[in-house]
């Protein structure tokens, strides 16, 4: 095992979890021992390793190096910090709710290719909610809207959900009922 594999490895899930050293280390080690083993100047033993990777809610092999580690950084390197950290900001700002945040940031700039799947998946999902929202309080216009986008992004990349497509489609199709009548209503008076 290489200490600074492992060490680089702990700070970037660190990092990732945008926890600083104090937040990771808790009552089991030390401030002090979290930064040697980060910089690679300490090893850290088995129950030093089992603990960081609960906190950081990672397994542990992802932690440790192993024989074919040389080969699989050659053939697959790790996505770099960048794509950790969009992809922490995407789960955090759908927990949270805010939809319309993250797919005016998703649409609005341009993200890391290594995410293209993820980010399809997550503009899915933030469309259909915003649409959910937007029928809720009567702005059927943006619901319509925003279920048409849901349904066209769930159709693509890697994750591509057609459980949440079918979903976004129903409602497509009920706002549109619902809008019909209003706009024909409008054009006979």
């Amino acid at each position: 095992m290489d200490a600074h594999i492992i060490g680089q490895r702990i700070k970037e899930a660190r990092l990732a979890k945008k926890m600083t050293q104090a937040e990771v280390v808790g009552d089991f080690i030390t401030r002090n021992m979290l930064s040697q083993i980060e910089s690679g100047s300490a090893l850290p033993s088995m129950k030093t390793l089992a603990y960081l990777s609960s906190v950081l809610g990672i397994p542990v092999a992802d932690l440790m190096e192993d024989e074919s580690d040389t080969l699989r950084k050659e053939k697959f390197p790790l996505p770099d910090h960048s794509a950790y950290a969009e992809l922490s900001q995407m789960k955090e700002w759908f927990h949270q709710g805010k939809y319309r945040e993250l797919t005016d940031w998703l649409t609005g700039t341009k993200n890391t290719d290594l995410l293209y799947d993820e980010k399809q998946a997550f503009l899915a999902r933030a469309f259909y909610e915003q649409a959910r929202i937007c029928k809720q309080s009567g702005e059927l216009s943006s619901a319509f809207t925003f279920s048409k986008k849901a349904s066209d992004y769930a159709d693509s990349g890697f994750y591509a959900n057609q459980g949440l497509k079918a979903d976004a489609m129903v409602l497509f199709t009920s706002l549109a009922e619902e809008i019909r009548p209003k706009d024909e209503k409008n054009h006979q008076e």
